[in-house]
């Protein structure tokens, strides 16, 4: 007969002698050494379900949390038997095949355990992560604390996305915002408006001045501007961008938008820019360019604080006056306005607006990924509108056809003869539109683009075979009005430097050879300014020298022959450099200039100096007129109140990279 079972664990062993035991779970030999130590940490790692039923009910709690959990992970309110206890004292178990130590932490229950689960779930479910430590909790309780580091990061991205995303500061207060903070962040306290209204003003000090010490270090800036007015508040503002290059890359820079609260003269102009200028500690002698449209208050002003060479008329602005000079033509205007009304008559009418939803959607739903089919409306202030909605008219001209017809009321279709002036007006506009959009990017090289433009679009618009007698007049007034507004092209210096040193083009395009030799001149001018700017003075040790030499008379004869010496032969120098790079051969259209420039830094060092700093002038004021489409998405009758520097603020802020965000 074997000795007394004093602890209830032997219940699940049979002891084989004084030191061995068997388990009757997995029949796995265990020492006892005449304890049970040994016996209760078998069944603590390995049978975990049989391990609760011994334990005391007040120790239960303690022995789940400081060991690994192994509460039922499905949260099931059945009650889960780990074993079945028989009349004869026999526990009936599923044997399990193997209990060896790389089993001793996470073991699956018995099999006859986990049959009583439902059968249609998952039998793997992964155990439960061990709890937390308390120092850990800590840590991250401590994070979301006023200076945490968790709250510090939300904050900054708070702050990201008000500016990126033109989002109102009120966003704080919105009830499905504040769902979604405490859904994704419970513990982060959101920030009040007014504490967003000074964490932005602290922003902007901070980046503000990185960005000013960097443009101060620029030495070739090219600005833009132009002059919006908010018709909500009825006010007007200069709003002012700067564009430069460092090494092969583009970057622009949004200034901000300053309120004019005077009459927009030359004069009040020009005082803002140079204030702007030194507010941002750009030297003005490193203004290259200043890139404005054609309106004669700012040209004036740009005179008045750069100089007349620095200004530089807004070429997409120009070809869209071009488009606007062929509307001379009474037959082609009135088109237009038939057009026109047909469109601003579907705008007007559901019941026509659903007719040509319905209509189009067949070929949309057949086109995967296709976007909805519209009516493309003409607005004066937006370029090639009037283009795109001819363009979009023509695409649906019998779908269009057939709803007017059913509607007695609405406004007559265009003639077949119409809508073949149509087909052919926009053969001729063509080019124009896009020239336009080849022009109005600020992340490439578009000065050296503007001489190459004008003569490929001329090329193109007199080229045409156009039989339409309307059409033909229209292709007549385009040509007029490219050789009025463009023939002289060629003759701005910055753009006729910048088109010979792009080497995708050269001396190619232009048409005018005096203004092609001239160009040239130029840069060996600033090619000998450079290496006379570079040349050490003489020292005063080599004056005092020469002062005790001997007397002679030809003294200033050797002078006046050693510097033309020097002359002619740095002239040759600069002759050949400049010769050797117009002989080489020309780039590809796609290549990106300055990448060029820079494998030919070493073999032409003096020409690339002068390179860079005619082509990274950008050719259109184009950005001045998306920081404006900017400010009408931030300006809006929900935030009327807002005030110009806060306006500025946020707009500079909304064109900064997300790498500055992190200082």
């Amino acid at each position: 007969m074997g000795p007394k079972k004093k602890s209830s664990v032997w219940q699940f062993f049979n002891k084989i002698d004084d030191k061995k035991t068997k388990c009757k779970l997995c029949h796995k030999e265990i020492k006892s050494a005449g304890n049970t130590t040994n016996l209760i940490g078998h069944i603590r790692n390995v049978h975990k379900a049989a391990y609760l039923e011994i334990q005391p009910k007040q120790t239960t709690f303690n022995a789940v949390t400081t060991t690994d959990e192994i509460s039922n992970p499905l949260d099931l309110d059945t009650k889960v038997t780990p074993y079945n206890k028989m009349d004869d004292g026999v526990l009936q178990f599923q044997p399990v095949p193997s209990c060896s130590g790389s089993q001793r932490s996470g073991a699956p229950l018995p099999k006859t355990v986990n049959e009583t689960i439902d059968s249609d779930l998952d039998e793997n479910v992964t155990p439960l992560k061990r709890q937390r430590t308390i120092q850990a909790a800590f840590k991250d309780i401590s994070s979301y604390s006023e200076s945490g580091a968790k709250t510090r990061k939300l904050n900054n991205c708070l702050l990201f996305m008000i500016c990126k995303d033109h989002q109102p500061f009120s966003i704080v207060e919105n009830e499905g915002f504040k769902t979604l903070m405490k859904t994704v962040a419970p513990q982060y306290k959101l920030p009040s408006r007014t504490t967003l209204r000074r964490w932005l003003d602290d922003k902007y000090e901070v980046i503000s001045e990185t960005i000013k010490k960097m443009l101060s270090s620029i030495e070739d800036i090219t600005l833009t501007t132009d002059i919006w007015s908010d018709t909500l508040n009825m006010k007007s503002f200069l709003g002012i961008t700067a564009h430069f290059g460092i090494d092969i890359e583009l970057y622009s820079v949004t200034l901000g938008v300053y309120e004019l609260d005077e009459r927009h003269t030359s004069d009040y102009l020009s005082e803002i820019l140079l204030k702007v200028c030194q507010d941002w500690k750009i030297d003005q002698e490193n203004v290259t360019a200043v890139v404005t449209d054609n309106a004669a208050n700012i040209v004036k002003a740009i005179e008045l604080a750069f100089g007349r060479r620095k200004h530089i008329p807004c070429f997409a602005h120009t070809l869209n006056l071009v488009a606007e000079g062929t509307m001379i033509c009474i037959e082609w205007r009135n088109i237009v306005s038939k057009v026109k009304s047909i469109v601003t008559w579907f705008k007007q009418s559901c019941i026509a607006s659903d007719e040509l939803r319905k209509a189009t959607a067949a070929a949309t739903e057949s086109s995967a990924g296709a976007a909805e089919v519209k009516l493309i409306q003409s607005v004066d202030t937006r370029w090639n509108s009037t283009y795109y909605m001819l363009q979009r008219f023509l695409e649906l001209r019998s779908v269009i056809n057939d709803i007017l017809f059913r509607h007695p009321r609405a406004p007559a279709m265009l003639s077949a003869s119409e809508i073949s002036t149509v087909s052919s007006v926009i053969m001729v506009l063509r080019p124009l539109e896009a020239a336009t959009k080849e022009i109005s990017g600020d992340k490439y090289c578009t000065s050296s683009k503007i001489i190459p433009l004008v003569r490929c679009m001329l090329s193109k618009i007199t080229s045409a075979v156009i039989e339409d007698p309307v059409a033909k007049e229209v292709q007549k007034l385009a040509i007029n009005e490219i050789n009025k507004r463009m023939g002289s092209i060629e003759h701005v210096n910055a753009l006729a430097i910048a088109s010979i040193l792009d080497p995708r083009f050269k001396r190619m395009h232009f048409n005018d050879p005096i203004a092609c030799s001239n160009a040239v001149t130029k840069i060996k001018d600033l090619m000998k300014k450079n290496l006379h700017s570079n040349e050490e003075p003489e020292s005063d040790s080599d004056k005092s020298d020469k002062n005790e030499e001997a007397f002679s008379l030809w003294t200033d004869h050797h002078k006046l022959v050693h510097r033309n010496w020097k002359i002619n032969k740095s002239e040759d120098v600069l002759s050949d450099e400049l010769s050797v790079y117009l002989r080489t051969p020309v780039g590809r259209l796609k290549e990106n200039p300055l990448e060029i420039w820079r494998d030919y830094k070493i073999q032409f060092p003096k020409l690339y100096k002068i390179a860079f700093k005619y082509l990274t002038i950008v050719g259109t004021s184009v950005p001045s007129e998306r920081l404006f489409s900017q400010a009408g998405l931030v300006m809006t009758e929900q935030r009327n109140r807002l005030k110009g520097k806060r306006l500025s603020k946020l707009l500079f802020l909304h064109s900064i990279d997300k790498k500055y965000w992190n200082m």
